[in-house]
């Protein structure tokens, strides 16, 4: 397979996307002169260019890998991987502009549809990309299967970790907080703060709790942790995809708080050498976060004002 219609699709598609949205503001505007029209067919043409550009170069980067000896990582860059993950999600976003808009600025109102699939969406691609193309290759042979030699003993000591962990982002978050209200920039209520005060318990529960642990982990220690230990070393491995995990978040906020979580994560899951360790560690930050912040949604808990 030649390499370069990979760079090819993404970069016109990219263009003629990006073009086509410009040209859509300035003619909302007022300031441009366009057939509106034709602009919706050609951002979604140079999505699907973009797409397919992402896809071919990720199945050209496998079939020249896969030569390689099993001990190594042989499957597409991670940052392809993360790229298809943005893009799927954004897709799957799209029809749901207003309910996005309610969920990121409080401005409208949530649909049942549109907030389920907001919350899903992103796990679900992790674990597509995933599965497709790191799983289903075997980009990553040689590592133990999700349940490990020891599961329950894994499952005990990730909870128990992720009541300190919980501990520890929470006063950096604290700190975080403080000093920007010092500096005079309190920071606004975020998309997920949201989420739990306005949608239905049990459908943040399945999100927040479940689903997003298992994709996360399953992704960035599983997957991105793995392939930068075999082709970087430690510190890349824990600093790299410490990082990528604190910034999917989207929240400057939470910035720093979500990288620490981020080598926590990463440190357990070496330390135990069992994916479902860093799994239940993940899901006990999130549990319990959700769980006090529905406490205080319901008035059980009051906070000081």
């Amino acid at each position: 397979m030649p390499r370069w219609p990979g760079p090819l699709l993404i970069t016109g598609g990219a263009l003629l996307a990006t073009g086509a949205l410009v040209a859509g503001s300035l003619a909302l505007s007022g300031s441009g002169q366009v057939d509106r029209s034709i602009l919706a067919p050609l951002a979604l043409i140079g999505a699907f260019a973009f797409v397919a550009g992402l896809v071919y170069s990720a199945t050209r980067q496998i079939r020249v890998r896969s030569f390689l000896p099993p001990e190594r990582y042989r499957g597409p860059s991670v940052l392809i991987l993360l790229s298809l993950v943005l893009v799927l999600t954004s897709v799957a976003n799209a029809p749901f502009g207003a309910d996005a808009a309610a969920l990121l600025f409080g401005d409208g109102e949530l649909t049942l549809l549109g907030a389920t699939v907001i919350l899903v969406s992103m796990g679900l691609a992790l674990l597509l990309v995933s599965w497709l193309f790191v799983h289903r290759p075997r980009a990553l042979a040689g590592l133990p299967s999700l349940p490990g030699p020891h599961p329950a003993a894994a499952i005990r000591a990730g909870v128990g970790w992720g009541v300190l962990a919980w501990l520890g982002s929470t006063l950096v978050l604290i700190a975080v907080v403080w000093l920007l209200e010092r500096i005079g920039q309190p920071p606004e209520p975020e998309a997920a703060e949201r989420a739990i005060a306005l949608l239905d318990p049990w459908l943040v529960v399945l999100a927040v709790v479940i689903l997003a642990p298992i994709a996360e982990e399953i992704f960035f220690r599983g997957v991105v942790f793995n392939a930068w230990l075999r082709e970087g070393g430690r510190h890349w491995a824990f600093g790299g995809s410490s990082a990528l995990f604190a910034v999917i978040h989207l929240s400057l906020v939470s910035l720093l708080p979500i990288f620490l979580l981020g080598l926590a994560l990463a440190w357990v899951y070496q330390r135990t050498g069992n994916l479902l360790a860093p799994i239940a560690m993940h899901a006990t930050v999130n549990g319990i976060s959700v769980a006090f912040a529905l406490l205080v949604r319901f008035d059980i808990v009051r906070l000081p004002v």
